[in-house]
């Protein structure tokens, strides 16, 4: 009888040990932190709020970068970059409604500059065609950049409202982070897209009319607008 016992006792504490080591097993997947409801943990949603921080960025940086050579073109690059000041001055810290809105602004504002010089020159030389086929370039870098993000902004931002459920008092704040930023980026991108194919428009018209060389993909960019 005893032996019995000892026996029941001992697969017990067996039957303990593997079930210990089961959910020390899930813990380092990843299950069991604080996620959505699709089982996304708050470490792999803020390392898709940098990704995608950083591929918001990389866009603004080609939108930068085409205006620059735009006004480089028609002689009016300095103050072009004086206009740009604030879209050069984001980065992964301020990435706010306040700031993006800063920056779309002093873009167009730019482009007016731009714009401007443009209407006024009607036969540009070698190089500023050039420095034109280059700018186009990069805005249809730019374009497809921001495309690429729509999806995956608006999924991150459903995922961080979700986990916002089952976070611990001690993860809230940096969830609320990472749901605050996503919305942030959901809301920009649509604007941003629009200036930039204003702004792609123009160029693509000026170009045929100029014989610029223009990118093949450009003109797919333009439709449905």
């Amino acid at each position: 009888m005893t032996k019995r016992i000892i026996l029941v006792v001992v697969f017990v504490a067996l039957g303990c040990s593997v079930a210990l080591a089961q959910l020390s097993g899930l813990g380092k997947l990843g299950i069991g932190k604080s996620s959505s409801g699709s089982g996304v943990s708050i470490g792999d949603l803020s390392n898709s709020k940098g990704k995608a921080v950083g591929a918001y960025l990389q866009s603004t940086q080609e939108l930068t970068t085409s205006l620059e050579k735009a006004g480089e073109a028609f002689g009016v690059k300095k103050e072009v970059l004086e206009k740009l000041a604030a879209v050069r001055a984001l980065n992964e810290g301020n990435i706010n409604d306040k700031a993006l809105e800063k920056a779309r602004k002093s873009s167009e504002e730019a482009q007016e500059i731009i714009k401007q010089k443009m209407q006024e020159t009607k036969a540009p030389s070698i190089e500023s065609k050039k420095l034109m086929a280059e700018s186009i370039a990069h805005l249809v870098n730019g374009i497809q950049k921001e495309q690429e993000l729509v999806g995956e902004v608006q999924n991150l931002s459903n995922q961080a409202q979700a986990a916002l459920s089952s976070a611990s008092p001690t993860e809230v704040l940096k969830v609320k982070d990472i749901a605050g930023t996503a919305l942030t980026l959901v809301k920009a991108i649509p604007m941003d897209l629009k200036l930039t194919k204003d702004i792609l428009s123009f160029y693509v018209q000026y170009a045929k009319a100029n014989n610029i060389s223009v990118p093949g993909n450009a003109t797919n960019l333009l439709k449905g607008e």
